[in-house]
């Protein structure tokens, strides 16, 4: 690969450094690892030409630019190249919606998301973990390994599920499946796989219908989507009240599922690390960690630390790309209206610059005074004003989940090599997470 570069007598600002070799991506380590060569050729700005259209799209590696795309000038970008897919998959919900319609659905959902208002799912939260390890109590006591991502996937898909539909969550599922199983059974994310979840669009509306015909106080997810309102006292009409709660389950199962996967791999394969956390679980008191979520609590700070080094090695959302609305300026650089511009938080979490050693697990690298001072370094949840709305919730899953397990058992891995890596819609494990635990 060569780099084709302006000569002296041209001025810089106007030919940036462009990779020659035409960049697809693709669904595997390929894709991440071309990026990473690009970036380490190029530098933290450079375009690369599409092979389909011929067209340059740019790829920022740089936190102050990432900073200028996703925060200062957000509003000269859209939502770019990928979400196309996403829309075919789950409508006109807010991972993907733009615009005024993206503002109004926003304000209308941010009320629910509220701290104060998760924590009435903590109970839930750690009722379904300790579900979990009573499954998994009966396994490592007959000598047998588990499949922690399958697990998993499980039981964050419960999760989302009970803090969507609540009640409805029991007759959702009475004739003992699950139908929305499709999430953990399927790993394809293609126009079929789209085809069977649109059909789900129709469970969900029945759902709406008879909340409808039975008003009642409920605050779960769906129950604060139907309650709310804008300021002039409209509500979120059918069609979109449905595209968002498709939204919230695709979204808030895949990737703390993702996270929590790759976690057990981390966890199992340090063993000082595990000790030390099993010491901050023996320490929690399973009711607090009930009331609060471990939020904010000192006692915990090293799996806090534990699951930031995960998202930042794994972030489930790799790729964000964005389509500039505007002729603008990026670092210095014209860019169009349409130019793709292409943001790789798996890349950025391990900017030299700013984390050294950056393929080592340190979870105490988060620790103060090593944590890099450039915030933009470090966006597992995107940043602006489409940073993920689930974060709180997303954490606190995480948080009781390793809490609630490590204090049962000690993870040893039993896979034969590292897991692959899927680089799709979000990052997830190729191989599945094979563990043996032993009870403590």
């Amino acid at each position: 690969m060569t780099i084709s570069i302006a000569s002296d007598s041209v001025d810089q600002r106007d030919t940036p450094v462009s990779a020659t070799r035409p960049f697809a991506l693709a669904p595997d380590d390929a894709t991440r690892r071309a990026l990473a060569e690009l970036q380490a050729r190029h530098g933290d700005l450079f375009t690369v030409p599409d092979p389909r259209t011929g067209a340059h799209h740019w790829v920022v590696n740089d936190p102050e630019l990432v900073q200028q795309v996703l925060v200062r000038r957000a509003g000269d970008y859209t939502k770019g190249m990928g979400l196309d897919r996403v829309k075919v998959l789950l409508g006109n919900g807010i991972m993907v919606s733009e615009g005024d319609f993206w503002t109004r659905q926003r304000r209308l959902m941010q009320p629910a998301f509220r701290p104060t208002r998760l924590a009435d799912y903590n109970t839930m939260i750690v009722a379904e973990n300790q579900r979990l390890a009573d499954t998994w109590q009966a396994a490592a006591e007959a000598g047998q390994p588990v499949e922690a991502e399958a697990a998993v996937s499980e039981l964050i898909l419960i999760i989302v599920l009970r803090s969507i539909f609540g009640a409805d969550y029991d007759t959702l599922v009475a004739d003992g499946a699950n139908p929305f199983a499709i999430l953990t059974e399927e790993p394809a994310r293609d126009l079929k796989f789209a085809a069977r979840f649109h059909t789900l669009k129709k469970t969900v509306g029945r759902i709406i219908e008879a909340r409808l015909a039975r008003p009642v106080t409920a605050y779960d997810f769906l129950g604060q989507l139907l309650a709310a309102r804008t300021r002039d006292g409209h509500a979120m009409n059918r069609a979109a009240l449905i595209d968002e709660v498709m939204t919230l389950i695709v979204a808030g199962h895949e990737t703390t599922a993702s996270a929590l996967a790759f976690a057990w791999v981390l966890v199992a394969t340090h063993t000082e690390i595990c000790t030390r956390l099993q010491a901050e679980a023996d320490a929690c008191d399973p009711d607090q960690l009930a009331r609060t979520g471990g939020h904010d609590d000192p006692n915990l700070a090293l799996t806090d630390r534990v699951i930031a080094e995960t998202l930042r090695l794994y972030p489930p959302g790799w790729l964000l790309s964005r389509r500039a609305a505007t002729d603008h300026a990026l670092g210095g650089y014209p860019i169009t209206a349409g130019t793709q511009v292409f943001i790789c938080p798996w890349l950025l979490h391990r900017h030299p610059t700013y984390w050294p050693e950056p393929d080592v697990f340190d979870p105490d690298r988060f620790l103060g005074t090593r944590r890099p001072a450039q915030r933009m370094a470090y966006i597992p949840f995107a940043a602006g004003p489409r940073h993920c709305i689930g974060e709180h919730l997303a954490w606190t899953e995480m948080r009781v989940h390793l809490v609630t397990l490590l204090a049962r058992f000690t993870p040893i891995w039993r896979g034969a090599r590292a897991p692959g890596v899927v680089s799709a819609i979000n990052l997830r494990p190729a191989d599945g997470i094979p563990l043996q635990l032993r009870v403590r």
